[in-house]
């Protein structure tokens, strides 16, 4: 992969990241939305699943493997900036409500989930890992809308502590899930 190719292919991202941006903006929608839009259109996973698996891709395969670090730090800013809005003081002033409402909500999640793949036929090591993941939220948006609107306030402040919350909480429950599908595929197989 040249130099130039990578150039290219990281305009191309950008562009799109930038535009769509624009456009979501002019629709009224958080920038992030128009962001979410231009990976959709211009990834290679929804061109190869319209059109097959030789489907052209505007963005070149090596090109999105070498850009994974970017991904990997990018999350991290945003824990960190999730974890930074954690504070102690909030939770004495507030009480247990933020994490009752993530606990509550996580397990409610990973329940309808694991009802609704084992009804549908799925193994139960497949419908825990999967109901585990389905616990979690999406911090990046949230944290680029909050951002965006600039929004302040007690909402604000629950949902930031929610969010962190219910991460950690679907964190610890991918773990367990992993383990006990592999137990479960263990006595299985």
């Amino acid at each position: 992969m040249t130099a130039l190719n990578t150039l290219i292919d990281l305009a191309i991202m950008i562009f799109a990241g930038m535009f769509l941006g624009r456009m979501a903006k002019h629709l009224h929608l958080p920038n992030v939305t128009g962001y979410l839009v231009a990976g959709l259109l211009i990834g290679p996973n929804l061109t190869r699943l319209i059109f097959g698996a030789d489907a052209f891709c505007l963005l070149s395969d090596d090109f999105l493997e070498s850009i994974s670090i970017i991904s990997d730090v990018a999350l991290g800013f945003i824990a960190f900036s999730i974890g930074n809005e954690f504070k102690m003081s909030y939770f004495k002033r507030v009480g247990a409500a933020p994490i009752v409402i993530a606990c509550l909500e996580s397990l409610f999640a990973v329940l309808f989930v694991v009802a609704g793949l084992l009804i549908a036929g799925q193994e139960v090591a497949f419908s825990l890992v999967l109901a585990a993941i389905a616990a979690a939220t999406a911090p990046a948006a949230t944290i680029m809308v909050i951002k965006q609107y600039r929004a302040k306030g007690p909402v604000t402040e629950s949902l930031l502590s929610v969010v962190a919350i219910d991460d950690a909480t679907a964190l610890i429950l991918f773990s367990l899930s992993v383990a006990v599908a592999q137990a479960v595929s263990g006595l299985s197989g």
